[in-house]
């Protein structure tokens, strides 16, 4: 499998993705004032991947009620190549959240700044952003969704079993390599 990188020119960032998934530009969801891009990676049969979105201000704001619900992460790795204006620490993430009652579970793979979150910081679900500037930062990040009819507990076996897939080391390698090109 071939790899080629793809330039990110509006906000200094390129990563590298397989040469048979397409990356395509669309109306960016920018809410800072500086503007933002957004775009979409997608397999040679159109599914998508993952979403890179730039431009997001993300002073997000939960109110847990009841039980924090069951966190795993499965996977992470620090990125050092990809800088904060912030100074926090980027990293990838693999991880689910499941269930709050009447929820069903989110699986996740994401660029993230910060360590692992309290049980209470993950109790609204899982915020896949990272810092890229003073005011706002980015994502870059995508799911693994339930198969139709099946239960959070088969839900949270299709991603275990995900994490030992090539898809899996492949979507890894792309996330991973997310770095800023200035």
């Amino acid at each position: 499998m071939t790899w080629r990188w793809y330039e990110v020119d509006a906000a200094s960032l390129e990563f590298e993705h397989r040469s048979d998934w397409a990356v395509e530009e669309i109306a960016p969801i920018a809410n800072d004032p500086a503007g933002g891009v957004s775009l979409e990676v997608r397999d040679g049969g159109g599914r998508l991947i993952a979403g890179l979105d730039t431009g997001v201000i993300t002073d997000l704001v939960c109110t847990p009620t009841g039980q924090p619900p069951a966190y795993v992460e499965y996977d992470a790795q620090p990125m050092p190549e990809l800088e904060s204006a912030g100074g926090t620490e980027q990293r990838f993430v693999y991880r689910s959240v499941s269930p709050a009652p009447g929820a069903g579970a989110q699986v996740t793979y994401a660029v993230v700044s910060g360590p692992v979150p309290t049980p209470e910081a993950v109790a609204c679900g899982l915020f896949d952003y990272f810092d890229l500037t003073e005011s706002s930062g980015g994502r870059f990040s995508g799911a693994v969704h339930a198969d139709e009819g099946s239960s959070v507990e088969q839900h949270l076996q299709k991603a275990a079993a995900f994490e030992n897939s090539q898809e899996f080391r492949d979507v890894k390698r792309m996330l991973v390599s997310l770095r800023n090109t200035d």
